[in-house]
């Protein structure tokens, strides 16, 4: 093959993918990318993806093939695919497809696409005692329907993602339909159909990936229409499980009667079922155990939602492990865990079976355009010696809570005089400062939920235009709709919660439907390093930050 240095792309031999994000074809190949490779770091002038068993996997899942990926990359290189991509692509990619879960008249089988990948997996001590050999010469192994999700991590941890073909034990009937003025948007509809496949009876297992605003719990509505059955659904807070009551009663023909909260003063257990993180995984250290884990066998379940699936903590993975029998849907903004454990969720709740493009809402006016800059600042002298003095994780922490980022947001506010503005920080302290310095209201941890509820209030209404919000706001759902976030901290480099705090002003606006992010960071600073690892998922989705230099 002939070099064509007009290309966008560079491969190096281990699966590092450069690529130009200025040239003219970025817009068309980086959907591709996205699907086959992971980002891993971006400037202005390109962006480095990554190739791993579990972005090929993940590409697989979602009909992308062998083939594809590298005509893919051979058409938009500069340079030869070395060989060694290849194979790599080739390896990942059969170990995708290459150990099979079904189920037959005389039970359950394994089944190895080959004796390679048969004798790598059954010399584990685990997977030995699990199955028993129905047909050597057809790498064929009976097991136990109730070890189907202690196989699969098993499997996880040599590199296998398994093809899971056993199909779902049938839940108690639940007469659920949606009323009248319940319309599901295109993509939502989509969500729906993909999570599903064929049918209700066929599909069952997978993550729905979508921007904050764009109707998750719509599409969980939705798949709780079409399966029919009663329905446990997990979330990350109090507030959020009386936002899915709330949905449910007005959408759909379900009572109040039909749904139960459970939660640390009330354990209502009925058809549909919601319960919270924290309240799953309660432990009694007496006991030694979980209190209530029991729930996911408490009824006949069909179907259990993990609503913000990147938070699912692991005694839930533990827990979901024992369950493969019920379809399990998750429901997220990002896919991205900080403590690098997607590949856990992908295995046991089931692969990406749906994601939409951030950008391609915004272009249909389902979410605000957004602008997202970031600005630059100067320490004043005295700070700069303090930072300069001071160890790692304080050299952070000072940079953060920088003073100078006073007179930023005072600007900031004079621009957007009138608009509804959230400042959002990490540090208390810091926070406090702004409110005190400006006179603006604050909620935070502490805040009692009456409080908070009336502060919301009057931010809705308009009656206040600017909330100092603590990191409650990371997932809050019933903080009400901004035009205008102004971050002033965060947690370090984390992807995750960029992509939540940017959510808190995509939801669509009735005038310009524009809305606009700001992150204030100390320049050359480990803030400004962690500053870009927390916008990588933003990138990814086709947004860029502009940077604003910030003369004092």
């Amino acid at each position: 093959m002939l070099f064509n240095y007009n290309n966008p792309l560079v491969v190096q031999q281990d699966g590092t993918i450069i690529v130009e994000c200025n040239h003219k074809q970025f817009p068309i190949i980086q959907p591709m990318l996205s699907q086959m490779a992971t980002l891993e770091k971006a400037s202005l002038s390109s962006h480095t993806y990554k190739l791993s068993p579990y972005s090929i996997w993940s590409a697989q899942t979602v009909g992308i093939q062998m083939t594809e990926m590298v005509n893919f990359l051979n058409e938009y290189c500069k340079y030869p695919l070395a060989q060694k991509v290849v194979q790599f692509i080739e390896e990942h990619y059969y170990r995708s497809k290459a150990i099979l879960m079904e189920k037959h008249e005389d039970g359950c089988i394994l089944t190895f696409r080959d004796k390679r990948t048969a004798e790598i997996v059954l010399k584990d001590r685990k997977i030995k005692k699990l199955v028993t050999c129905k047909d050597k010469e057809k790498n064929e192994w009976f097991f136990n329907e109730d070890n189907r999700g202690e196989i699969k991590s098993v499997c996880l941890t040599y590199g296998y993602f398994i093809n899971d073909c056993i199909g779902y034990k049938k839940g108690e009937r639940l007469n659920v339909q949606f009323l009248n003025d319940a319309n599901l948007r295109p993509y939502q509809k989509e969500a729906v159909k993909h999570f599903l496949k064929e049918g209700a009876n066929t599909g069952g297992n997978g993550i729905v990936v979508m921007p904050c605003g764009s109707g998750k719990t719509i599409v969980g509505l939705g798949v709780i229409e079409k399966v029919k059955e009663e329905v446990l659904i997990i979330t990350s807070s109090e507030t959020s499980m009386k936002q899915w009551k709330r949905e449910l009663i007005e959408k759909t023909n379900l009572s109040a009667d039909q749904i139960g909260l459970y939660t640390s003063s009330v354990k209502e257990v009925k058809p549909v079922t919601i319960a919270s993180y924290q309240m799953v995984i309660y432990k009694d250290h007496d006991r030694k155990q979980f209190v209530h884990l029991p729930l996911f066998n408490e009824r006949s379940w069909g179907l259990i939602i993990y609503d913000e699936v990147h938070l699912l903590p692991a005694p839930v993975f533990r827990t979901t492990s024992s369950i493969q029998g019920k379809r399990r849907l998750g429901l997220t903004a990002t896919l991205v865990r900080e403590d690098g454990k997607e590949e856990e969720a992908y295995s046991l709740i089931g692969p990406k079976q749906y994601e939409v493009a951030w950008k391609g809402l915004e272009n249909n006016g389902w979410i605000a355009k957004t602008l997202c800059k970031e600005i630059r600042i100067d320490f004043a002298e005295e700070d700069l010696e303090c930072y300069v003095q001071s160890n790692g994780q304080q050299q952070f922490k000072i940079a953060s809570i920088n003073p100078s980022k006073i007179e930023v947001i005072k600007k900031l506010l004079k621009t957007h005089r009138n608009q509804p503005t959230l400042i959002i920080g990490q540090y208390i302290d810091q926070l406090g400062e702004v409110a005190k310095e400006l006179n603006l209201s604050m909620v935070t941890g502490k805040t009692s939920q009456k409080d908070r509820e009336i502060l919301y209030d009057q931010f809705r209404k308009g009656e206040i235009s600017v909330l100092v919000v603590s990191k409650v706001a990371n997932f809050a759902v019933d903080l009400p709709d901004a035009e205008v976030a102004i971050q002033i901290s965060g947690a370090f480099g984390s992807r995750q919660e960029e992509a939540q705090r940017v959510g808190r002003v995509l939801r669509p606006k009735k005038n310009n439907n524009e809305a606009y992010f700001y992150s204030i960071v100390t320049r050359n600073t480990k803030e400004e390093q962690c500053s870009e690892r927390r916008q990588l998922f933003m990138l990814e989705q086709g947004y860029t930050y502009e940077v604003e230099e910030w003369l004092s």
